[in-house]
């Protein structure tokens, strides 16, 4: 177990009657399993203090008869910090994890975290039926789960969207659906808003109500000039609003709540969580730079193209609609045998608008990325003759491997070559575009080239310089992929060896890496 002065300074008195007699220099903190103690003195990151004397229990919640190697170390001082790695629950029971299989009863911990514990606040436990993915404030998840069979506290029942979730306690923003949930038991928490109703396809109580937020962050209060005081509404909060819209990039709501009085009242949109009543649309345009955006304008009613220059029946643009769009492209009609002009609209990942459909270009101008040829290249497939060239750099391949120039070359630059061919080999052999092919004969030749292995020349092999003996050191563990540390030289710099870190040592023909011809 890891010892730490730093996050504890305790004089022996304390301990006296309630756990051992310990010496000034035997101040300890118990540290959990896997975890660094803190060296700052300010850190509190992880730890608990005691309000009551606590005992220590097993994982089953029965007392340890020892611990740390005494019956007496079983019973903890009122006051002393301890380290903990989690918290977790026993028999209904909250306790925090103090390591090598220890706990300590939560109702005997005053502060985590160096932050008092709020004991009033009413929570319930609950045990998952499935396992469940944790959700924020709206209703998104990035995956993380809690497993079927665990047990969670929970300290808020509320509706996000349609569905019902319980908020982790001590959690702002971490919530688990409802229906994962088997039984529960502590307080009967009740749903803090209401559902919305089957017509309504936002979170919503009622569109003819107030706006109201509830914030899921920390929110500094803003003018209309995106300027702050530093006055700070805190997360959970709930505030009357009556307008969204934009100030500079940002989206921001107006607050119109008595509790908070001021005209020209401000938060950030990414702070709120939870929005009931009637749901706010931007009341401003997003402003945009002229300088790093270019817009297309429509001079009729337009289909949107995919980038195999397919016409999508189902995306359609009218006249005189405003696009932005971030490139210039060539695209191969197969429908139409030619090539032709395409925008590519920021919007849609895999859309593209015809150059011949719009009236109006502002902003950057864009230069097309490719030609007519490249792009019916993209979509023509190889015939025997475009594949002649990956042929011939396909059939050197064991010439190249023959040569210093491969053999002496960085592992990095070998494995590269290798790469390339082997990715050229599948490409010949399948049915292949023409860009295709193109690409991977120029792949090979770029690593070819960069193959620069030679071998190191030195006057005399048996009286190798310093300097030589170190060219050679170096280009042993290049050509190798090892530290120059594993490579040493012996008998006179005329025996050389690379040992590996199990001790198994392969002799090098030295001879493979050194030549006296200049």
């Amino acid at each position: 177990m890891k010892i730490s002065r730093k996050l504890l300074m305790v004089s022996a008195a304390a301990l006296i009657g309630v756990s051992p007699v310990l010496s000034a220099s035997q101040a300890v903190v118990v540290q959990a399993a896997n975890k660094t103690t803190a060296k700052k003195k300010t850190t509190k990151k992880n730890t608990i203090k005691l309000s009551h004397n606590a005992y220590v229990y097993d994982k089953n919640g029965k007392r340890l008869k020892t611990y740390m190697g005494s019956a007496k170390n079983t019973k903890i001082a009122k006051g002393i910090t301890l380290s903990f790695s989690s918290k977790v629950t026993i028999n209904k029971k909250d306790y925090y994890s103090i390591g090598n299989n220890a706990f300590i009863k939560a109702a005997n911990v005053g502060y985590v975290n160096g932050k008092k514990v709020t004991k009033n606040a009413p929570v319930a436990t609950a045990k998952i039926k499935h396992n469940s993915y944790i959700y924020n404030a709206k209703g998104k998840t990035d995956k993380k789960k809690i497993k079927k069979g665990q047990t969670v506290t929970v300290d808020q029942l509320i509706y996000i969207g349609k569905k019902l979730f319980y908020r982790i306690s001590g959690q702002s923003d971490q919530f688990i659906k409802a229906a994962n949930v088997g039984k529960t038991s502590g307080a009967k928490l009740k749903p803090v808003n209401k559902k919305p109703g089957k017509n309504e396809n936002v979170p919503s109580d009622n569109q003819n109500e107030p706006t109201v937020i509830l914030l899921n962050h920390n929110a500094y209060v803003y003018d209309s000039n995106g300027e702050t005081t530093k006055t700070l509404i805190r997360s959970g909060e709930k505030v009357t609003v009556d307008k969204l819209q934009y100030i500079g990039k940002k989206l921001y709501y107006h607050i119109n709540d008595a509790n908070y009085p001021g005209n020209d009242q401000w938060v950030k949109k990414n702070n709120v969580g939870i929005v009931t009543g009637k749901q706010l649309e931007p009341a401003n345009s997003k402003p945009e730079s002229d300088k790093n955006v270019t817009t297309v304008t429509l001079a009729r009613t337009a289909n949107v193209y995919n980038n195999k220059g397919v016409l999508q029946s189902t995306k359609t643009f009218a006249k005189g609609h405003t696009a932005r769009v971030t490139e210039l492209r060539y695209i191969w009609v197969a429908a139409e045998n030619q090539s032709a002009l395409f925008y590519k609209l920021q919007s849609d990942k895999n859309g593209y608008l015809r150059e011949s459909d719009i009236s109006n270009v502002n902003g950057v101008k864009l230069s097309p990325v490719n030609t007519p040829e490249a792009a019916k290249n993209e979509n023509t497939f190889a015939s025997a003759t475009d594949k002649k060239a990956l042929q011939d750099a396909l059939s050197q391949d064991t010439t190249v491997k023959a040569s210093d120039a491969y053999k002496l070359s960085a592992k990095s630059l070998r494995d590269a070559y290798d790469a390339a061919i082997s990715s050229g080999s599948q490409v010949n052999t399948a049915k292949s575009t023409v860009t295709q092919v193109n690409d991977a004969l120029s792949k090979i030749n770029t690593a070819k080239a960069a193959l620069n292995g030679k071998k190191i020349v030195v006057s005399d092999l048996k009286n190798l310089s310093l300097t030589e003996a170190s060219q050679i050191v170096d280009l042993v563990a290049s050509v190798n992929g090892v530290d120059k540390s594993a490579v040493q030289f012996s008998n006179n710099n005329t025996i050389l060896t690379i040992i590996s870190a199990n001790g198994f040592q392969k002799p090098v023909t030295i001879t493979d890496y050194v030549t006296t011809n200049k």
